[in-house]
């Protein structure tokens, strides 16, 4: 629990989306839903521990990179049920031989966390994000732009990723003339002009090569000023297929979050700690403050070294990169400076 010397009151709001987050102490993986026919009589318990498996399995997905997934996805229900502090109906159906529930889980964030030092695994932070997503179609030689590329159609047409909001850029004839003039060497060209002008912090540019049944794809992402880069081939017989383009889309979006994941992964096991300077004017100032804090996902807790009127000393407990702690801040209401060594915040939303 992050240790605050005010306590407020947490009010969480629901809507029929998917959502997996953090809280202060739990991880939240709401509205799961589950249903199917009511042959038994024990129909509420049956689909509540479908519901527990259900919502365990979004949890690790969204938190846990690829190649660490396999072991914790095989968990036995009684493991699970202990990860489960809480759980709450919002929606239960029994109609014409059918039974429909959706439940909001709450899972026991320091259980899970001892759960994965146990295993040696990290987790990556828990947060919504935007992602751009500037997809580059090539045939043969030739550029497929606005219609003729389906990738870029097709893209959003389905959701796999909850915390991953995907915006597509606008195609223009600058973009379009920058790309012509460098086609045959994208891959080492330096194309950030094309998502500059998108106050977004994090974007891949997908570069997709079709030719002879095979398609060549180049990620070069940009995560908060972090490059990274990853090269996938794959054998396709028919690119005109719907269905082939969709599992081609899932499987990028899947190495976008990956990459995504790699970069802002908390290792739990080796806490880092920080002193920061903040300006309070007032008491709702200060309440403010300590609250946009404990937001903070990597915060593990805080305590106040000394506040006057004017200023306040916070010492922070945190997991996870330092640059992603000073991104946290700043996206939670923070202007952020570096004054002689020292951090100062500044609360400005």
């Amino acid at each position: 629990m992050k240790k605050l010397v005010i306590l407020f009151l947490i009010i969480l709001f629901f809507n029929k989306t998917q959502n997996v987050f953090a809280s202060s102490g739990v991880f939240i993986v709401d509205n799961i839903e589950v249903g199917g026919s009511t042959k038994t009589t024990n129909n509420r318990e049956k689909y509540l521990n479908l519901a527990f498996k259900k919502g365990f399995s979004k949890l690790i997905t969204a938190i846990i990179k690829k190649e660490d997934q396999k072991e914790l996805l095989s968990l036995e229900l009684t493991n699970i049920k202990n990860f489960i502090s809480s759980y709450k109906i919002v929606e239960e159906k029994n109609y014409k031989n059918n039974y429909n529930l959706r439940i909001n889980l709450f899972f026991n964030r320091r259980q899970i966390e001892q759960f994965l030092i146990n295993k040696n695994i990290s987790y990556s932070d828990m947060k919504k994000f935007d992602m751009l997503i500037y997809p580059i179609y090539i045939v043969g030689s030739e550029l497929q732009v606005i219609s003729k590329n389906k990738f870029f159609e097709e893209w959003n047409r389905t959701t796999e990723y909850d915390n991953a909001n995907f915006i597509l850029p606008l195609q223009n004839l600058d973009d379009i003339n920058f790309i012509k003039e460098n086609i045959s060497k994208l891959e080492e060209t330096d194309l950030s002009r094309l998502v500059n002008n998108y106050e977004i912090k994090n974007s891949t540019i997908i570069i997709l090569r079709y030719n002879k049944k095979k398609l060549d794809v180049f990620l070069k992402s940009n995560l908060s000023g972090v490059e990274k880069f990853k090269k996938i081939d794959f054998e396709v017989d028919n690119l005109e297929n719907e269905d082939v383009r969709n599992d081609i889309i899932s499987n990028l979006k899947s190495y976008t979050i990956e990459l995504w994941k790699e970069e802002n992964l908390i290792d739990i096991s080796t806490p880092s700690f920080i002193t920061v300077s903040v300006s309070s004017k007032n008491p709702e100032s200060f309440k403010k403050i300590l609250d946009n804090i404990n937001k903070i996902n990597s915060v593990d807790s805080f305590s106040i070294e000394n506040f006057d009127n004017k200023l306040i000393k916070i010492k922070i407990k945190f997991f996870g990169k330092i640059k992603n702690l000073q991104n946290s801040l700043i996206e939670n209401g923070f202007e952020v400076q570096f004054i002689d060594g020292q951090w100062n915040l500044k609360i400005i939303s």
